[in-house]
C-alpha cells in the first residue's frame, strides 16, 4: 500500500494544512519545532543571538515557502532543510569560510568506550565546542544526524548527495570528533571497545 503525498509527509504532520499556511497547523508546527530549530542553528553557529535570529527567519521563510512543500519528506525535515539554507545564507553574510573537509590517511581511527560515552554526556559543552570546530559539510551531519535525529536518507536529500556519502562524512566527522575530544576524556579503558553509532549527545 503506497502513502498519497497529499495526505501525510512520510506518516508525519498532514500536508495540506501546511501548504496552505493554515494558522492552527502553523502553530503546531513552531511550538513542536522551534526548539529543535533553535538549538540546531546554536550547535551551527555557536552564537546564541545569531540563533535566536536564524530561528526566527526559519519559521518566516518557511511560511512563506509553504506552497514548496511537496510533502515528499517529513514537514520536520522539511523545515530543517530551511533551517541549513538561512544557515548558508547567514554564513555567506559573515564572509566565514571553513576549513578544508578532507583528514589525513595517518589519522587514527578511535572507538569510544563505555567509560568514555559516559563522560560525553556529562561534558555536553565540550562535545558542542569540537562538532563546531569541523568543516562545514561534517558539522551539518553531525548536527542533524544527533541533534535533530534525521535518517542518513533524509540528510542526503537536504544535502543533494547519496545516503552513502551522507555516512562516508558521518565517519570522517566521528573519527575527527574523537581526536579532538581524546585528550579531555582521557585514554582509560582502551581496550574496551564502543561503537560510533552508540554516541548520544544531549540536544
Amino acid at each position: 500500500m503506497s502513502l498519497s503525498f497529499a495526505s501525510a509527509a512520510q506518516d508525519g504532520r498532514p500536508v495540506e494544512p501546511l501548504r496552505r499556511r493554515d494558522r492552527p497547523a502553523w502553530d503546531r508546527l513552531v511550538a513542536d519545532e522551534y526548539g529543535r530549530v533553535y538549538n540546531l542553528h546554536l550547535r551551527l553557529t555557536g552564537d546564541r543571538e545569531a540563533a535566536a535570529d536564524l530561528t526566527q527567519e526559519t519559521f518566516v521563510s518557511a511560511y512563506r515557502g509553504a506552497g514548496t512543500f511537496r510533502g515528499q519528506s517529513r514537514a520536520e525535515a522539511w523545515l530543517y532543510g530551511v533551517a541549513l539554507n538561512c544557515n548558508r545564507n547567514w554564513l555567506r553574510r559573515e564572509g566565514r569560510h571553513d576549513p578544508p573537509e578532507e583528514l589525513t590517511d595517518d589519522l587514527p581511527d578511535p572507538e569510544p568506550t563505555a567509560e568514555e560515552l559516559a563522560a560525553l554526556r556529562q561534558q555536553t559543552e565540550l562535545v558542542c565546542d569540537a562538532v563546531r570546530r569541523l568543516p562545514e559539510s561534517h558539522r551539518r551531519v553531525v548536527v542533524l544526524r544527533y541533534f535533530t535525529g534525521l535518517s542518513a536518507v533524509e540528510i542526503a536529500a537536504m544535502e543533494g548527495v547519496d545516503d552513502g556519502t551522507i555516512r562516508w562524512r558521518l565517519h570522517q566527522a566521528m573519527r575527527k570528533l574523537w581526536v579532538m575530544l581524546r585528550p579531555s576524556l582521557g585514554e582509560e579503558s582502551q581496550d574496551e571497545p564502543g561503537t560510533n553509532e552508540r554516541l548520544r549527545i544531549a540536544p
